[in-house]
């Protein structure tokens, strides 16, 4: 059946006004990386372009925002180099991993470590990610001008970022193809030997190794490409397509802020699954009950206290706990199938 013609030319208008932003997105890029490279800040680029350079045609590959990642010790003075530059103030100086600046209706997210890394509330395992992508800066190559991770850390990185995808604000389609045309165009069995002991140490081989079969199994991924994703169970893979379907940012996204307290796949209940994460939010987001374990009964009011004053904001969603607690039932099984951050 064909396309109605208002609908073909909204499509048609909605495409160009995505493809002009992305071009004016991508000059933005180059010279912000120039500024941090001329201010001796060596930076590497995080998903966007680095994913897109993975797509036959890398211009369609759409972007929201610039990620740039630099060494921890720089962050601020990155920051404080754009903001020279016509950038704004922070937005979220409270944040786990980055700090936000924008201009005009662009967003540069100045990392100091990839997303996802905070999802993790065992301790060596988070200090394991942190070591592993402390210096990745370092080591940047550079692809058609562009700084890039190299292919093991950018593995890693889109790996964390579906993840946190998946427990927060639903996995879209988008993330599954970029981790679709990485493996197709960048996995082989080099990447895949240094890459598997890493991913048994961090705790994600079983979620990497079912996502992967969800792209050979509905995105068409070749087999050959990834076949020791073929061992992990099909049926999961199934429940993946069909929560992106209902709850991804291609489909009828559903708000899961908070879910993430009731749905820790290595709790036995959701109770405990709360106990266990706001105990690792509190030491992640209010850094001295880290240092001061006598401070941790107070660390709570402390992020409800900051919640709230974000919420008046409208920097933060509604947050119903019970409405959380009975959503999370059904993912914390499928979580426990995905075993995220269990270590193998």
């Amino acid at each position: 059946m064909a396309i109605p013609e208002e609908v073909a030319l909204r499509w048609e208008q909605d495409s160009f006004q995505h493809i002009m932003g992305n071009e004016q997105l991508l000059y933005e890029q180059e010279r912000v990386i120039q500024l941090l490279d001329d201010a001796n800040i060596p930076c590497a680029i995080l998903k966007g372009s680095s994913s897109a350079a993975c797509y036959p045609q890398p211009s369609l590959r759409i972007m929201g925002d610039i990620d740039l990642l630099v060494k921890p010790e720089q962050q601020i003075e990155a920051v404080k180099v754009l903001q020279a530059n016509g950038y704004g103030d922070v937005l979220d100086e409270a944040h786990h991993c980055h700090m936000t600046i924008h201009k005009g209706g662009i967003a540069v997210e100045v990392h100091r470590e990839p997303n996802g890394m905070f999802m993790n509330a065992d301790a060596e395992i988070a200090q394991k990610l942190h070591d592993y992508f402390v210096d990745a800066v370092d080591g940047r190559q550079i692809v058609d001008g562009l700084p890039f991770l190299s292919d093991e850390q950018q593995a890693v990185v889109l790996i964390l970022h579906k993840l946190e995808h998946f427990m927060t604000s639903g996995l879209g389609l988008r993330q599954l193809c970029d981790w679709a045309v990485f493996v197709a165009e960048k996995m082989d069995d080099r990447l895949w030997t240094g890459l598997q002991p890493l991913l048994s140490q961090f705790g994600l081989l079983t979620f990497t190794g079912i996502m992967t079969r969800a792209c050979v199994d509905y995105l068409r991924l070749p087999e050959d490409k990834a076949p020791w994703a073929m061992q992990y169970p099909g049926e999961t893979a199934a429940k993946v397509i069909e929560q992106i379907l209902n709850e991804g940012n291609f489909g009828k996204k559903t708000e899961k802020y908070g879910e993430r307290l009731f749905n820790d796949p290595n709790s036995s209940n959701r109770l405990s699954s709360f106990v266990k994460v706001l105990g690792s939010a509190c030491r992640e987001h209010w850094p001295p009950c880290e240092k001061h374990a006598a401070l941790m009964p107070v660390a709570p009011f402390v992020l409800l206290g900051r919640y709230l004053a974000q919420r008046q904001k409208g920097e933060r969603p509604k947050l119903d706990l019970k409405k959380k607690y009975q959503q999370a039932g059904y993912d914390q099984k499928l979580y426990k199938e995905l075993k995220p951050f269990v270590v193998e």
